[in-house]
Formats: structure tokens, sequence, C-alpha cells
């Protein structure tokens, strides 16, 4: 039986201030992107997927979360919300290009108990040779405070990489120690509704903390990247994973245009 899928390629419009808000702060909150009635039927299609690719479910980055990476590829309906051109529009209009292609999506399930997510820089893991690169946070359902919210540190992502480490106590250690010694401020989501989401780059320190309720934290995160965009240097084991996985094996130099890359957005 088919299901109703609504459209998403209706446009969302965003003022020139939540834009430049976004290149100052390295991070941005959008509110009602999806409909109520939106998520709520896309909802049920994601979860489905994902505790059908994650049975035994287990958890990712020492117990942080469940999580299911390209699910577009094991649902049409997934594919739907994942290659949206309202999402892909959002994440052209925020980094001023005029064309933007899908890196990867992944649903992430933080638990009741499941630890923190350490402080980190998604960058870290991407090989790609843009700032460019950003990610979006979308809750499924309509999320408080004590279930894990995102943590940006603000205009940490003007300065590029700040450690190469990979996300751990490490580099929450580290991190915690970089925000006092120099003095940088933290933005913490008190509470957040499905639909709504969050931007950042993929240079800006963020986290999320411990799940201290008794509901399951429900988020799909999908990240973008400029069309044009050319492989940079496959340094690290995550990048050369990430370049395996999500790049199509594409190496570092080549323009990173994989048929798994699928154009979202082109004006």
């Amino acid at each position: 039986m088919s299901v109703y899928l609504p459209n998403l390629d209706s446009e969302y419009i965003i003022c020139k201030e939540k834009i430049e808000f976004f290149w100052q702060n390295g991070f941005v909150v959008l509110k009602n992107v999806l409909s109520k009635e939106e998520i709520e039927i896309y909802r049920k299609e994601i979860k489905d997927t994902t505790y059908k690719r994650s049975k035994n479910n287990e958890k990712s980055f020492g117990g942080a979360f469940t999580q299911a990476l390209n699910l577009r590829f094991d649902s049409k309906e997934v594919q739907k919300f994942c290659l949206s051109k309202r999402l892909g529009k959002i994440a052209a209009d925020l980094t001023k290009v005029n064309a933007m292609r899908i890196f990867h999506e992944q649903a992430l399930f933080k638990g009741p108990g499941d630890t923190k997510t350490y402080w980190h820089q998604d960058q870290y893991f991407w090989p790609l040779d843009t700032k460019l690169h950003i990610g979006m946070w979308m809750p499924l359902i309509d999320l408080t405070k004590d279930m894990g919210l995102m943590r940006f540190v603000i205009g940490s992502h003007l300065d590029g990489e700040k450690n190469g480490v990979s996300i751990s106590e490490d580099s929450e250690n580290y991190y915690n120690n970089l925000i006092k010694k120099e003095n940088m401020q933290v933005y913490e989501l008190d509470s957040i509704n499905a639909g709504d989401c969050t931007f950042h780059f993929g240079w800006t320190i963020h986290s999320a903390g411990i799940n201290i309720s008794n509901d399951i934290r429900e988020v799909m995160v999908v990240t973008y990247f400029p069309d044009g965009t050319r492989v940079g240097k496959l340094d690290n084991e995550s990048r050369l994973n990430d370049a395996k996985n999500f790049l199509g094996d594409k190496t570092t130099g080549e323009i990173a245009n994989h048929s798994m890359n699928t154009i979202v957005y082109q004006k």
C-alpha cells in the first residue's frame, strides 16, 4: 500500500538577518521548517526504517545514541525527505551558493540514559575541501532540555580546525579547556519542536547532553556541500572511510560528483 507523503518542494523563506547570524555565529535555529502534519508523516517512515536497520540497538560514540546512516537507500519515503528541495534550498541560501549536493544523512536516536555527545567538529570526519559543508539537525518529536539537546560554541567555525582529535573523551576535555581558556560562549537549546531544525558549519564546535528523560530523543540529520567541491585530504581514518562510504570512493582532488551525492537544489 502506498504511503501519502507531503511534497517538500515548497520554499522556506529565510530572512537576511538569519543568514548573517549563521555566518557570524556558525549555527542558526529555524522554526517550522516542516509543519506538524509533514513531520508526523515522515517521522513514521524514518523511525520504521531506523529500527529495521538497527535491530540490535547498538550504540555509537561511547553510548551516545543509536545511529543509522544512509537510510535513503533503504526507503524511498526517507529518500524523499532527505533529497527534498525545501531543505536543499535552505542549505544553499545559508551558504550563499547556487547548488547543493547531499553528503550523507543519519538518524540519531538518543535513548533514556544514553551518554553525552562529546564536543567535536564534524569537519574532522568530512573529506571535502570546503568551509561550506554544513549539517541540518531536525527533531522528529518535540524535545526538552533533559533529552540531550544541541550546544554550539559561538563563532568557533571562524578559525577552522581547532584540534585533530576524533569525537571522544579526549575531544571533550580538549574543547572544554579551550572554551575556558579563550572565554568562548556556548549557546544551548532549551527546547525545540518537531519540524524545527538547526544548521551549523562543519567547523562549528558542538555537542549534546545526556538524555535524562524517559523518552527517546528522535533526530534526523542531513549534511550538504556545494556543487563543484573537490575531495580534500584523506589524512585520517575517518576521512578515508567517509570518502569510501559517502563519496563513492573518490580520491583527493577529484570533484565530489558521484551519483550518490545527488544535487538537492540548483538555481
